[in-house]
């Protein structure tokens, strides 16, 4: 097979080529932008200290239906690893901001840390697995499991709330 190179391919690029190149810039920008978020996404994904992570991915992801406005509308999000399941609810609160319930399988007592732009929040599961954290503020938000008894943390992916 022969390969035929253009005219001028070997060439170093020119004022022509340089508009060109600006052009199809400008028209992939207009037709598919980057998201407003991406940086941030990606500073929240890569700022987290723990090398060793196991992070989970999203099964399932729903509204609740069973809310009476859209203002009060919750979501419940599924995560899941090898090792271990959360299922979380997210729930507005009265003063903006939002409430995460978690279940834990399998159900025990393990350190959570909930980052949030703003900072940590922390708490720990019950016994049964449970656990609630309130004062979530909207934005990027990420749940980490320290589970007891393994020095591997288990992560959820960066979601926005």
């Amino acid at each position: 097979m022969t390969t035929v190179e253009p005219p001028g391919a070997n060439e170093p690029l020119d004022e022509l080529d340089f508009r060109l190149l600006a052009g199809v810039r400008e028209l992939w920008e207009d037709a598919d932008p980057m998201p407003a978020t991406l940086v941030e996404q990606i500073r929240f994904a890569i700022a987290l200290e723990d090398v060793d992570l196991e992070v989970m991915r999203i099964r399932e992801q729903e509204g609740l239906a069973v809310t009476r406005s859209a203002a009060e509308q919750g979501r419940l999000i599924t995560f899941d690893s090898e090792s271990l399941t959360i299922m979380v609810n997210v729930s507005p609160e009265a003063a903006g901001t939002m409430r995460l319930d978690g279940w834990l399988t399998p159900p025990a007592e393990h350190p959570i840390e909930v980052r949030t732009a703003n900072g940590p929040l922390t708490t720990t599961s019950d016994a049964e697995g449970r656990f609630a954290v309130n004062g979530v503020a909207h934005g990027m938000v990420q749940v980490l499991v320290r589970t007891l008894g393994r020095s591997r943390t288990v992560s959820t992916p960066a979601i926005e709330l």
